[in-house]
């Protein structure tokens, strides 16, 4: 289901398949420069630039002779049922789309491309599976970047933070504990935090608290109490307030389905 690699080219490389594969595949430029001709016209493909391949689109591709060098990720897969609609990229030819990835989406995107080579390299038990694991999570991240996600454009810094706050729900809140995850002063973190969510470190904590908190409701038979303190909050009598602020309801509302 996965065939990937990582190639260092110079001049003279070149790949054509009139007839393209039977697979899709995946082309990301790490550095250097390569250059695709599709529906008649070259183009240049810079670093963080992402090529896809649909099965049976001509395939053109080459280092580009101006940059002399290309380093380039590459996947040949045959995709998951549920990856579908990940693969509608903004189309550059038929059967051809290409993304300009960013910021920490680009960043993301080559974390986890390492990561499936990795697996595929070490192989043993569940090495495929491993490798198709890190290629769906890059195919993920160029979904979020072109859906438009609140997070595939956000400082890394922040996305470190609410990263941080998301797995750490059943913890009262503390800026100084963020910050120092983050390798930030406290007002710092604030600052870029208001930047670039609208919100500050604290509102954004407890909102994923108060949405744990409802899930739980919905679905175990915890206590209210025991919900209170497993989403971080002391005091299950504040809980209940600020479930109500948020909701418009008392937790035991949500219990009874209210």
């Amino acid at each position: 289901m996965l065939v990937c690699s990582e190639f260092r080219m110079g001049r003279g490389y070149d790949n054509w398949r009139p007839r393209g594969s039977g697979d899709w595949l995946l082309i990301v430029t790490c550095g250097g420069a390569g250059r695709v001709r599709a529906g008649g016209v070259a183009r240049r493909l810079e670093a963080g630039e992402a090529l896809l391949y649909a099965p049976g689109a001509a395939q053109d591709y080459a280092t580009d002779e101006t940059a002399g060098r290309w380093h380039l990720r590459w996947a040949h897969f045959r995709p998951r049922a549920h990856w579908r609609p990940w693969l509608l990229w903004p189309r550059l030819a038929p059967g051809v789309g290409r993304v300009r990835l960013t910021g920490t989406t680009e960043a993301a995107v080559q974390a986890a491309l390492e990561r499936m080579l990795t697996a595929s390299r070490l192989g043993g038990a569940g090495a495929a599976e491993l490798a198709m694991n890190a290629l769906e999570e890059a195919l993920l991240w160029i979904f979020r970047l072109e859906a438009g996600g609140p997070f595939a454009e956000v400082d890394e810094r922040v996305r470190r933070a609410a990263s941080y706050l998301a797995a750490t729900v059943d913890e009262p809140f503390a800026l100084a504990k963020v910050a120092a995850h983050c390798g930030l002063s406290e007002s710092r973190l604030g600052h870029l935090f208001r930047a670039e969510l609208g919100t500050s470190p604290q509102r954004f904590s407890e909102q994923l608290r108060l949405d744990t908190a409802r899930s739980l409701l919905a679905t175990t038979n915890l206590p209210v109490g025991e919900v209170a303190r497993e989403t971080g909050f002391a005091d299950a009598l504040y809980f209940s307030r600020r479930f109500r602020k948020q909701f418009g309801c008392a937790p035991s509302e949500v219990r009874r389905g209210g």
